[in-house]
C-alpha cells in the first residue's frame, strides 16, 4: 500500500453553492510565507486576494462561481511578482472556451478612451480599427489542459527538498458538464545504499567507491497527499472496479482514473462538496450533479475508508441549509460519528444566529464538527 504523505494545510477557504468556491493550500514550511501555495477553484470570494501569490491553479470545471476569479488572479499575479505567469490547470474540453474568453478580457482590459466622442451615439467612435489601446499584451496566463488518467506535474516557483508534486485527475459525474476530481501526490526522489552493500561498515564502502563501484541507487517514494472531488453526485466518487486486459501493455486513461480516485482515498486530506443537506433532497442531489448528505457514508465506506490520521473538508453547502448553527447541526445529526469526528466545516460564507459562535471558526475559515458539537452541545 501506498504511504500516506502530509505536506499540505489548508490556509483560506470560503465555499457557498452557486455563489462560489475558492481553497488555499499550502507547503507545510517553517517559514509560514515560503510553502508552495496551491489553489483549487477560484470563485468571486472574500480570499481572493490571498491566493494572489500562488502560481498554481486547479480549476474542477467551467461553472462561473469555480472559475469566475481567474483573469483578475493572472491579471493581478503577474502585477505583483514582476511577470511571473501563474498556470491553470483546467479540464480539456473547456480550453478552448477559455483561451477565447482571455483573448475579450485582454481586448476589454487594455482599451482606452481618446477623446468624449468614444461614449457619443456616432458609429465611428466604436470603430474596433480606430479603438486606441494601453497595452496589446493578453492577460498572460499558462493554461494547462486536464485529462481523467492522465498525470500532470504541477509547476513550482522552486522545488524544496526533491519534492515534486503531481496532478492525477479522475472522471466525476456532474450533469454533462466535463468536470474533475484531483488526487495530489508527491514524488520525493531519495537516494540510499543499494540492497547489497547495507551493513557494510564505512571503510568497506569508501573502498568500493575509490574503485568506481556505484553503491548508491535512486528511487522515487510516491504519496497521495490531497484529494478535491470538485462538483459531483454520487456516481462520480463511488468505488469502481476494473479488470486490466493482460493483452494490453499500457494502462488505459479510464483505468488510471478509476485508480487515480481510488488513491484519493488514501490521502490524509479529503476536500469534498456536500450541497444538500437533507436526506430527503436524494434525488434532487443526483439530478443536479451534488451530493447529498446521505451518499457520504455509502461512498466512503465503498472504499473501505479508514479515518486514522486523516481529515474531511466539506465545502459546497446550499445557502438555504443556513444559519452556520443549523449547518452544523444537520451535518452531526446526518453523518456518521467517525466521520463527523475529522470533519471541518468550510462555514465562513455562513453567517451565525449567535455572536459567540465565530470564536470557533479557525483562521482558515473552517471549522471542526467535533468541537462545535463538543462546545455547543449540538445533536
Amino acid at each position: 500500500m501506498m504511504k500516506v504523505g502530509r505536506h499540505f494545510e489548508v490556509k483560506a477557504c470560503w465555499s457557498k453553492a452557486g455563489i462560489g468556491t475558492s481553497i488555499l493550500l499550502q507547503q507545510k514550511s517553517d517559514n509560514d510565507s515560503k510553502g508552495f501555495k496551491l489553489v483549487f477553484d477560484l470563485g468571486c470570494t472574500p480570499i481572493f486576494e490571498q491566493t494572489i501569490s500562488s502560481n498554481a491553479v486547479v480549476i474542477s470545471h467551467g461553472h462561473v462561481d469555480h472559475f469566475g476569479g481567474i483573469f483578475s488572479h493572472a491579471r493581478a499575479h503577474n502585477m505583483q511578482f514582476q511577470g511571473s505567469i501563474p498556470s491553470y490547470y483546467v479540464p480539456e474540453p473547456l480550453v478552448p472556451k477559455l483561451e477565447l474568453a482571455r483573448q475579450i478580457f485582454s481586448d476589454i482590459d487594455c482599451t482606452i478612451t481618446a477623446t468624449p466622442a468614444a461614449f457619443t451615439n456616432d458609429d465611428s467612435s466604436h470603430s474596433s480599427s480606430s479603438s486606441p489601446k494601453r497595452d496589446k499584451k493578453h492577460i498572460m496566463m499558462n493554461i494547462v489542459p486536464i485529462r481523467p488518467g492522465q498525470e500532470t506535474e504541477i509547476k513550482q516557483p522552486k522545488v524544496k527538498n526533491g519534492v515534486r508534486f503531481y496532478l492525477r485527475p479522475f472522471r466525476v459525474s456532474h450533469g454533462s458538464h466535463p468536470a474533475c476530481g484531483y488526487t495530489v501526490v508527491s514524488k520525493t526522489t531519495i537516494s540510499q545504499l543499494k540492497e547489497q552493500y547495507v551493513g557494510m561498515d564505512g571503510r568497506a564502502l569508501k573502498e568500493l567507491v575509490q574503485s568506481g563501484v556505484e553503491i548508491k541507487e535512486t528511487r522515487i517514494q510516491e504519496r497521495p497527499e490531497v484529494c478535491y472531488t470538485g462538483d459531483t453526485c454520487v456516481d462520480g466518487l463511488i468505488y469502481e472496479k476494473y479488470n486490466h486486459n493482460p493483452d494490453e501493455c499500457s494502462t488505459s486513461e479510464d483505468e488510471l482514473s478509476i485508480e487515480y480516485k481510488k488513491q484519493g482515498f488514501l490521502a490524509p486530506l479529503f476536500m469534498s462538496e456536500l450541497t444538500y443537506l437533507d436526506p430527503k433532497d436524494s434525488d434532487l442531489a443526483r439530478e443536479r450533479g451534488h451530493l447529498n448528505v446521505k451518499d457520504i457514508p455509502t461512498i466512503f465506506d465503498s472504499h473501505n475508508w479508514d479515518p486514522s490520521n486523516r481529515n474531511i473538508l466539506f465545502y459546497h453547502i446550499s445557502r438555504k441549509h443556513g444559519p452556520a448553527e443549523r449547518v452544523l447541526e444537520q451535518m452531526i445529526k446526518n453523518l456518521p460519528l467517525n466521520l463527523v469526528d475529522v470533519t471541518d466545516v468550510a462555514i465562513s460564507s455562513f453567517a451565525p444566529s449567535s455572536s459567540s459562535f465565530g470564536q470557533n471558526i479557525k483562521p482558515n475559515g473552517c471549522i471542526s464538527l467535533k468541537e462545535f458539537k463538543n462546545n455547543f452541545g449540538a445533536l
